[in-house]
């Protein structure tokens, strides 16, 4: 059986700027690609500072970085050994999911598997303890997804925000933290560079938007946590069919 392996991207010398983390990225990447693998050492760092032309100092504060992100462990005496990705910092899921010019679409479906019953959690108790100012903001943050004249992440940041507006609505502290940690993952540059690739239009979710909207207004709660799965459903998943395309503005008339 023929086993196809891993390309490897040579090492570059880095940017003058920031140098210590233009090396951090690389051997990030580096071990992401399997390059180094969990248990294996790295190179010692003369090594690492020749071979990117850089002095040992920003090959120790890259090191440094490594660490901090739980990608390798520091043993005084016994050098720099790359630990397993399941357990790294969270943090590294950004630049897990694209690295290398490459969208781990797997990965991305994995994340989906855990972040789609939270959030569904999170709308029911937002939904128990809506108020009528909510659905206020609800239709503005609608309205600017929709927006076709907007920049795309522009469109994003607003379904980002609906996150937070619903744990602000459940009147959960945790769940606000929450919320507001997921909202700054999800805006990461990674991720980012990510909807870019994929090309994925967050108007999708508007007519799912509408009927929960439509929903609520008609007291059918089991209708809009249905609604809300459906969104979640097609923000999650990029080979769910897109929906057609959204009006600009919703009509409250329409949806009674």
């Amino acid at each position: 059986m023929i086993v196809a392996l891993p390309r490897v991207v040579p090492f570059h010398p880095p940017p003058r700027r920031r140098l210590h983390e233009a090396v951090a990225e690389q051997l990030r990447d580096a071990i992401l690609d399997g390059r180094f693998a969990a248990g294996r050492k790295l190179p010692p760092e003369r090594e690492l500072a020749a071979e990117f032309r850089v002095n040992r100092t920003s090959v120790r504060e890259a090191i440094k970085v490594l660490e901090g992100l739980g990608l390798v462990s520091v043993r005084q005496g016994d050098g720099v050994t790359v630990r397993p990705l399941v357990e790294a910092s969270l943090d590294l899921l950004g630049p897990m999911i694209f690295h290398g010019g490459r969208v781990d679409t797997a990965l991305m479906a994995e994340l989906g598997d855990v972040l789609r019953p939270l959030l569904l959690e999170l709308a029911r108790l937002a939904i128990a303890r809506r108020r009528p100012a909510h659905l206020v903001e609800l239709r503005r943050l609608r309205d600017q997804i929709a927006d076709q004249g907007r920049e795309r992440e522009e469109r994003y940041a607003s379904w980002r925000e609906l996150i937070v507006l619903l744990a602000d609505m459940s009147g959960n502290r945790i769940w606000r933290m929450l919320a507001r940690r997921t909202r700054d993952f999800l805006a990461s540059p990674p991720l980012a560079e990510t909807r870019r690739r994929l090309r994925r239009d967050p108007g999708r979710i508007v007519p799912a938007i509408d009927a929960g909207l439509a929903a609520l207004d008609a007291g059918r709660t089991d209708d809009a946590i249905d609604a809300i799965q459906r969104v979640l459903h097609l923000a999650g998943d990029p080979e769910a069919e897109p929906s057609p395309a959204p009006r600009t503005r919703s009509k409250r008339g329409a949806s009674r």
